[in-house]
């Protein structure tokens, strides 16, 4: 809210000293001689033109006309801006900068009318600093911009050089110190633009890490799911079955999960990913290869589970000196669960069976409970 509030009084403020009087802002004598009109051309229709865009009255607010882009050509926009302040200063409108106008001119920047010593010849313009003060505008709102650009992207911390020079510039610019002005507003627009950029530098910081993370989590896992598939394969030959080519693939996994952790070493997060993943699939392959069941393997470890926890009650039931008949019937209970675990893991339904196996092992625990 605070930054929102900051830009926008700024831009309030500068487009407030657009609409200041010729004179309030800085003098400006451009020495006009003749009428100007529709049609006429000359080095003073291009000093009018900046007296009017620096007053508030803008002739073109982009292209030919504009601040910083004024014309030696007096056309239809140079007659209406003409218009327009003539309106303000209680001329009537006629789009032509003749005798009145140019008294009025004269009045407003605080000097006195002059009579030209060769009727129509144009002048040159004597104030320099008015196609300044238009590029410093220019700056200002160009850094304005760039500022309010980076509000939502960079930490307030990254925008406080930018918004001290944005100050100094609009109180520059206020002062008619106009290089000063011009100058301190690119480097606030200079500060924004690197504020941004920064941001983006963290913000692809924390990609990079989120990525480390990531592929450290997959290594892990992957090498997990290749240790018990090991014993699976273990277990598949004490049985009997021929697992040389499931040896071979899970030697294989292995060499890749090596090389995928050298990547991360080396931050190459995206080919270390891509090597867990080939890893995985030859895990898959050498689990095939002995026809394991993942719902299988789950079932009888939940089964096995159980046995370990009755037992532990069982145990405990015994060597207990205290009246252990509630701890019994619950561990009965969980006899009773854990055959029906080993009658549905006969048939094949290994959903049940877990169900039932957790069913034993919990009843068991609370036996355990009992005793203690």
């Amino acid at each position: 809210m605070r930054k929102i509030f900051i830009s926008s009084v700024l831009s309030l403020a500068l487009v407030g000293t657009l609409a200041l009087p010729a004179g309030v802002f800085a003098a400006t004598d451009c020495n006009f001689t003749r009428d100007l009109t529709l049609g006429v051309t000359g080095e003073d229709v291009r000093c009018l033109q900046q007296y009017l865009n620096g007053a508030g009255y803008i002739v073109a607010t982009s292209g030919v006309g504009a601040p910083g882009q004024e014309t030696t050509l007096f056309r239809e926009k140079t007659a209406d801006a003409v218009s327009r302040w003539q309106t303000a200063n209680g001329i009537s409108a006629t789009g032509t900068f003749g005798p009145l106008s140019r008294a009025k001119y004269k009045t407003l920047i605080g000097g006195t009318p002059t009579i030209p010593t060769t009727p129509g010849s144009p002048t040159t313009p004597s104030n320099p600093n008015i196609g300044g003060a238009a590029e410093a505008r220019t700056a200002l709102l160009n850094a304005i911009s760039a500022y309010e650009d980076a509000r939502d992207e960079a930490d307030d911390s990254d925008l406080e050089d930018s918004l001290s020079n944005l100050f100094a510039a609009f109180r520059a610019f206020l002062n008619a110190n106009i290089a000063s002005a011009t100058s301190l507003a690119r480097t606030a627009e200079s500060q924004a633009d690197n504020a941004i950029d920064d941001s983006s530098d963290d913000e692809d910081d924390d990609n990079e890490d989120a990525d480390e993370d990531s592929a450290e989590e997959a290594l892990e896992e992957a090498q997990d799911e290749l240790d018990e598939a090991r014993e699976n394969v273990e277990e598949a030959e004490d049985d009997g079955e021929d697992v040389e080519d499931a040896q071979e693939a899970l030697d294989e996994a292995e060499e890749l999960l090596n090389e995928a952790e050298d990547d991360i070493d080396d931050e190459d997060y995206e080919d270390a990913m891509d090597l867990i993943d080939e890893a995985r699939d030859l895990i898959s392959e050498a689990l095939d290869e002995i026809d394991f069941d993942e719902d299988e393997s789950e079932a009888a470890a939940a089964i096995e589970d159980a046995e370990d926890a009755i037992d532990e009650a069982q145990e405990a039931i015994s060597d207990s000196n205290d009246d252990t008949e509630d701890a019994e019937d619950l561990l009965n209970d969980a006899l009773d669960a854990l055959n029906d675990a080993e009658d549905a893991f006969d048939d094949e339904d290994y959903d049940e069976a877990i169900e039932y196996a957790e069913e034993a092992e919990e009843l068991a625990e609370d036996a355990l409970n009992e005793v203690d």
